[in-house]
């Protein structure tokens, strides 16, 4: 099981040492360096922000011993961060390293067996491998949060990491979809590089096919989109440079001004369309609250007469529903739109008709004309192309959806437990007695909001409240701390986390009697869990053993400049 065995700090070749247990209490009134203890750790252990709290000047370097069971290794860092060591055996040299390698061996000591799969699907999806420092929020509970359920995790009040906790949750408790959101991400970057290949032949031929369009417009030749029809008529006018004369039965006016009335037409029927939407809508809302009021007065019987009225308003507005479902107007748009597509193609005739076509102009055209059959001529499966923008576009929705899709029976299970944890009938403490005697109480975790409520049944309702006391607030939030060490290490083992739990001033909120009672329970769950605990406290209590006990009544660094 893994451990922080032992911290120094170093002033030249003095130190300052303590050693921990697998549950360790660190006493000390305020101002003696108990939060300092908790950065300086946080430190040595990899952080990347620069040691400059309160109580840790004059210092040169600090060193740690961390163990697993199985293997042991020493690190030291430098307070000014440019000098990181590691040693393997004690009586072995220190080996300067990078800060990446020194955070590496750290990670290595921590799971004897790492989990790959876990880990290729973090990084699939977040795009950046994980490590043990980015699980860094389970492993603080910090004074400035104490009791805060509307963010049960502290370190998330810091921007820096709110947005990665969100997306460390979703995976967490979301982790059947992400296997599945990795498979499509991998499916829709394979069909996005066949698109990519397609694409530029695609739009090359689409681009030459409408060209070729207008160009057969504009020459007066019959258009019919089979290619070697329209290779023949293409061949026929190069070889005489001679426009058809269609016959025209209408002019040009005539033809546009009967266009624009079917456009008019078109925007009626939009308009008709819309406002039987609209009635039909308002009906219907009219019949449901029709319906509740009948459901209302049909019990008095002195009310009959009303009853009667309000049923007889239902079945006129059933038959006035029927009547307006008669027409469909988007058929009648349809036949329009058509009508009006044939009479503007009669009209970009005409108008090619009336404009004069010099040979050089021809001459342009034929050889614009003669690329486009080149083009076209080319192999392009613009059904495959249409196939699969269309796969494309169903794999970004469903991703989408996924992404967004928690795992309700994870959060359930979830819930479950941290709700048994807390209602302890042989805890005697006042707030939880009280929570055993609610109806339905539960403990209600949010992993994408990272807040936690509670339940209870008020009448014929399960309803949701904010518990209230910092007491029953701080034994909430340490108890979601410790359930979601268990929840990883039963669903995810073999993760890179480190189980090691330190809380800062957890009694602060508590009173010495409630915490005296509590600390044994929290210390049994790290226990089966396998964390080690390190609470930090400016009151003793006798449950603490000996060997557990660390007194920086003193202060924490003997270097300290008061």
């Amino acid at each position: 099981m893994f451990k922080v065995e032992m911290i120094r700090f170093y002033k030249g070749v003095d130190y300052q040492e303590y050693r921990f247990s697998l549950h360790s209490f660190v006493y000390g009134k305020n101002t003696r360096g108990k939060t300092a203890l908790t950065y300086a750790i946080d430190y040595v252990l990899g952080s990347s922000d620069q040691l400059t709290y309160q109580g840790l000047d004059n210092i040169d370097s600090i060193e740690a011993l961390l163990k697993n069971g199985k293997t042991s290794l020493w690190i030291r860092r430098t307070v000014n961060q440019k000098e990181f060591y590691y040693r393997r055996t004690e009586g072995s040299e220190y080996v300067a390293t990078s800060f990446q390698t020194y955070k590496d061996n750290i990670g290595l000591i921590l799971a004897e067996k790492r989990n790959d799969k876990y880990i290729q699907i973090y990084s699939r999806v977040f795009n950046e491998g994980p490590s043990y420092r980015s699980f860094n929020f389970l492993n603080y509970i910090e004074e400035k949060g104490l009791g805060d359920l509307l963010v049960v995790f502290t370190k998330a009040k810091d921007l820096k990491y709110s947005i990665r906790m969100r997306d460390i949750m979703t995976f967490f408790f979301n982790f059947e979809n992400i296997e599945k959101l990795c498979e499509k991400e991998i499916l829709l970057e394979s069909q996005n590089k066949e698109l990519k290949n397609l694409t530029s032949l695609y739009q090359e031929y689409n681009s030459s096919r409408l060209q070729q369009i207008n160009l057969f417009k504009e020459l007066r030749l019959d258009y019919t989109g089979n290619y070697k029809k329209d290779y023949k008529s293409f061949c026929d006018f190069k070889n005489s440079y001679v426009r058809k004369i269609k016959e025209q039965s209408k002019d040009l006016v005539y033809l546009t001004k009967a266009s624009f009335s079917l456009a008019e037409e078109i925007k009626l029927y939009n308009y008709m369309e819309n406002q039987t939407k609209n009635m039909s809508e308002r009906k219907e809302r009219v019949k449901r609250l029709l319906s509740i009021l009948n459901d209302v007065v049909n019990e008095v019987p002195e009310y009959e007469e009303y009853t009667r009225f309000i049923k007889e308003t239902i079945e006129r507005l059933d038959k006035e529903n029927v009547i307006l479902s008669l027409t469909d107007y988007g058929k009648a748009i349809k036949q329009i739109e058509n009508e009006k597509n044939k009479l503007d193609a009669q009209i970009e005739v005409l108008k090619a008709s009336a404009t004069e076509l010099s040979y050089e102009d021809a001459m342009k055209k034929v050889g614009i004309l003669e690329h486009t059959f080149d083009v076209l001529k080319k192999e392009v499966d613009v059904e495959k192309y249409n196939v699969i923008s269309e796969e494309i576009r169903k794999l970004k929705e469903e991703i989408k959806e996924l992404k967004l899709a928690f795992d309700v029976g994870r959060i359930k299970k979830f819930n479950k437990r941290l709700t048994e944890a807390y209602l302890k009938k042989e805890l005697d403490i006042q707030h939880v007695q009280d929570d055993l005697k609610e109806t339905d109480f539960s403990l209600e975790f949010d992993p994408f909001r990272l807040l936690l409520s509670a339940k209870h049944r008020e009448k014929e309702q399960i309803v949701s409240f904010m518990p209230g006391s910092m007491a029953r607030q701080t034994h909430i939030q340490l108890l979601t701390y410790l359930a979601m060490f268990e929840y990883l290490k039963e669903n995810f083992s073999g993760f890179p986390y480190m189980p090691l739990l330190i809380i800062d001033s957890a009694n602060q909120p508590m009173g010495v009697d409630s915490f005296e009672k509590m600390y044994p329970v929290f210390i049994d769950m790290a226990e089966k869990i396998g964390i080690q605990t390190i609470f930090m406290s400016k009151d003793k209590i006798n449950c603490v053993a000996k060997e557990d006990f660390i007194d920086i009544s003193n202060g924490l660094n003997k270097f300290h400049k008061s």
